[in-house]
């Protein structure tokens, strides 16, 4: 009977030495230590990536960015009683304009229904000439086929224009000339990192929730290292769409494009933390430490 019950003991004590010791795994407690701080090191590389192109892209603007002429792009006219070639863009979107050869061109837009606000930009291309300019009027005058030589096209396109409920604006320019326009808006391209902010403080929490790793409990060296071999890859995906990330907030900011062109692409490291706890499948020593 005592040998029965020594031997039951022994079964227990070797079906659960897991939570004991094991010279050849790792404990819980510093698994779960190691692989956050792995995950921290290499999270932080992309999000300062990010903050740091968001800070510069919201402060100034680089006059020698180049950006890119798009096929949707509206050509000028050269008749002054040409009528209407271009809408006002909406909240979410933007209109070029684009002039292809020198002299006196003319844009002309259909007429608002409602006073709105506007923030216009020559854009640096490939094709625009050094020295175009470009000016605009707002006015009932400047609708249908009005004469637009005789209007006093005068004010520079700039980061605030208005065009009140019945009017139409009028641009004009010389020389090759490449025009964005977008409604005005306050928000900035900082405020796409919030959510970014919000995953890189729950990503640690979401991660160990999913793993659910035993601090006493240890686990091989070999499911540890997998483990670590996939937070390094999904963190380099992460590393890599930041890359694109930020190279879109440049773009946004320079080349006077809405807010509404970086949506669905905002990094979320919440979701990477999801992808690489999922991944990350340690497993229990065996009954003798290995």
């Amino acid at each position: 009977m005592l040998k029965i019950i020594f031997s039951f003991l022994i079964f227990l004590f070797f079906s659960n030495c897991t939570n004991f010791f094991s010279p050849f795994g790792i404990r819980g407690e510093e698994a779960k230590k190691e692989l956050q701080e792995h995950r921290n090191n290499l999270g932080f590389v992309s999000f300062l990536g990010i903050l740091s192109a968001s800070f510069n892209s919201s402060s100034s603007s680089n006059s020698n960015y180049t950006c890119q002429r798009e096929s949707s792009a509206i050509s000028s006219f050269t008749t002054p009683t040409t009528s209407a070639n271009f809408n006002l863009p909406s909240t979410t979107d933007y209109v070029d304009l684009m002039v292809t050869s020198g002299g006196t061109q003319y844009f002309r837009s259909n007429q608002t229904t409602s006073s709105l606000r506007f923030t216009g930009k020559v854009l640096k291309t490939q094709s625009t000439s050094a020295n175009a300019l470009c000016y605009y009027t707002a006015s009932a005058g400047a609708c249908g086929t009005t004469d637009l030589s005789g209007l006093g096209i005068s004010s520079s396109i700039t980061s605030f224009m208005t065009v009140d409920s019945g009017q139409c604006m009028a641009i004009r320019c010389t020389e090759n000339a490449y025009i964005r326009l977008k409604q005005y808006s306050n928000e900035t391209a900082s405020m796409t990192t919030l959510d970014s902010v919000s995953g890189l403080i729950n990503g640690p929490y979401l991660f160990e929730a999913i793993t659910r790793i035993g601090d006493r409990t240890y686990y091989t060296m070999e499911s540890f290292d997998k483990c670590k071999k996939e937070i390094t890859n999904f963190a380099l995906i992460e590393i890599q769409y930041a890359s694109f990330f930020t190279s879109q907030l440049v773009e946004v900011s320079n080349c006077n494009k809405p807010n509404s062109a970086l949506q669905g692409i905002s990094l979320n490291p919440a979701l990477t933390a999801s992808l690489q706890a999922d991944a990350c499948d340690l497993e229990p020593v065996n009954a003798i430490g290995y």
